[in-house]
Formats: C-alpha cells, sequence, structure tokens
C-alpha cells in the first residue's frame, strides 16, 4: 500500500510538471559561448562581472570599422566603474565605453539581464588574434579581467570552424 502510494503522488507529481513550456532560443543559447564572467571577491567586496561579445553573433552590431562589440555587465549597480580604464589586449587606443540605460534596445541581445546590475557598451577597433582580453578598473584599485574566444570552443567541437 506504502509502495502504491509513492508510485502514484511520483506520477501525478511528473503530470503536474508536464505542461510547463520550454522556450527555445537559439541566438541566446549561442550567445553564452561568447559570455565571460569574472568576480571580486574579499572581506568588503563582492562584485560580479558578466561579459558577452556580441560580434560572432551580431556581426550587424561592428559596422564599416569592424569594431569588436562588448555588452559588460557589473553587479552591484553602485559601483563605481571607471570607464577611462577599459583595455583591449593590452591597449586603450580607441575604445568607447557607453553606459546603457535600462531600457537600451541593445540589452535585447544579450542572454543576461539582471535589474541590480549597471551595463555597459564597450567598443574597441578591430583586433585581428583568436583571444580578446578585456580588463577594466573599478574604484578603488579592483581590477576585472573577461577573456573571449574570437571563435567559440563549441563550434570546434561541432566541427562548423573546422571546415566539415
Amino acid at each position: 500500500m506504502k509502495k502504491s502510494v509513492f508510485f502514484l503522488s511520483f506520477i501525478l507529481a511528473l503530470a503536474g510538471c508536464a505542461d510547463k513550456k520550454y522556450i527555445h532560443e537559439p541566438l541566446k543559447n549561442e550567445l553564452l559561448a561568447y559570455t565571460s564572467k569574472s568576480e571580486i571577491i574579499d572581506a568588503q567586496t563582492n562584485i560580479l562581472i558578466v561579459a558577452t561579445y556580441l560580434n560572432p553573433i551580431y556581426s550587424e552590431l561592428a559596422g564599416e570599422q569592424k569594431r569588436e562589440k562588448f555588452v559588460v555587465a557589473v553587479h552591484p549597480k553602485d559601483v563605481k566603474v571607471l570607464e577611462e580604464s577599459f583595455v583591449a589586449n593590452g591597449s586603450q587606443r580607441g575604445i568607447t565605453v557607453r553606459r546603457l540605460a535600462a531600457d537600451d534596445p541593445l540589452l535585447e541581445k544579450v542572454s543576461f539581464e539582471v535589474p541590480w546590475a549597471q551595463y555597459f557598451e564597450v567598443g574597441t577597433p578591430e583586433i585581428l588574434s583568436d583571444k580578446i582580453n578585456l580588463a577594466f578598473e573599478i574604484y578603488p584599485s579592483r581590477q576585472a579581467f573577461l577573456s573571449f574566444q574570437k571563435v567559440s570552443k563549441s563550434m570546434y567541437w561541432n566541427g562548423e570552424a573546422l571546415g566539415r
């Protein structure tokens, strides 16, 4: 009897979850391969940085100058990001940083969006390297480091980047 009640409860629990719909968003899933995370954690600090490299998925954002585009989220909102400190592959040349408003259309293109973070669009001149390293400073004297592959590892796994 006990086994029957347990089995019936298990079946009802599965049936209750069965009508939940999974929404497949292939672009947002692919963006995860181009997303990098960094943390600054110590006794006084707990900062999370998440950034997405947009060019591989949204190539139209590169423009005629073939600029590299990133969306960087910094949590919590109240930390001071030194916008003039952004560096890409060791260079500050040509970097632009723009703070994004909560309703900015660019935020619809990223795979993450949390209301308690501040967002920045970062643009750099075209970088001719397989890897892009982005660094910036959070006041006072905290360095954030992010690393991106220009071609994601998942592309190699499924053979597309190998020409198969």
